[in-house]
């Protein structure tokens, strides 16, 4: 079958269209895809990773009172002090139920949370003491506690934090790490489609032009 000129002009500039489409369609679903992989990223890592933040930021608003508190003598100097520790106390709960819902990455991100949660259980029990010892004015026995039990719990708990706060910073690195990785692949195959596009509409150019030759 023999193409007529006007034919054959229209074959190339449909053949330009469907190139000039199907890398534009890949370029968007790569950005689609890398878009995604940076939302879920935002949502479930990095989200968990402020969460973390929070809960070491009352931690340790919950040790300096609970010192102030100690250091009182008479009980309407120690009230606020303890009102501040038992708001925090509700905070990192609701904090760790949080986390719990869903903002667990893996298995071992749900093993640092399961031993943040037994730790702060352990601390809170040996606060309470120390609590109760320092509003009975029982300094001996609220020193044992802090020396014994307070002490110790806080210090599991501030390492377990800490661990728990690094692994998931190396998590954020590797996720960013996986989608500009995944990123320079879809740009790469972008490319190839438009120099393949481009390379079709010159070959398409110059057979036209033999032909009219």
């Amino acid at each position: 079958m023999q193409l007529t000129v006007n034919q054959r002009l229209v074959a190339i500039i449909i053949g330009a269209l469907i190139a000039l489409l199907v890398t534009g369609l890949i370029a968007f679903f790569s950005s689609q895809k890398l878009s995604e992989e940076l939302r879920q990223t935002d949502q479930m890592v990095i989200h968990s990773l402020s969460t973390l933040s929070s809960i070491e930021r009352n931690f340790l608003l919950i040790r300096v009172n609970a010192l102030y508190h100690l250091s009182y003598d008479k009980p309407e100097l120690k009230a606020p002090h303890e009102q501040v520790i038992r708001r925090n106390i509700g905070e990192i709960e609701k904090q760790l139920k949080e986390y719990e819902s869903g903002l667990a990455a893996n298995r071992r991100d749900s093993e640092l949370l399961h031993q943040d949660r037994r730790l702060f259980d352990a601390y809170l029990a040996a606060l309470e003491k120390v609590l109760a010892a320092s509003n009975a004015l029982d300094r001996e026995t609220a020193i044992v506690v802090v020396e014994n039990e307070w002490k110790p719990a806080g210090e599991r708990l501030t390492q377990a934090l800490s661990e728990h706060a690094r692994y998931k910073e190396r998590l954020v690195d590797q996720v960013v790490q996986q989608s500009l990785q995944s990123g320079q692949r879809n740009t790469l195959v972008a490319t190839v489609a438009t120099i393949a596009g481009a390379v079709l509409v010159v070959a398409a150019g110059l057979l036209f032009k033999r032909s009219l030759g």
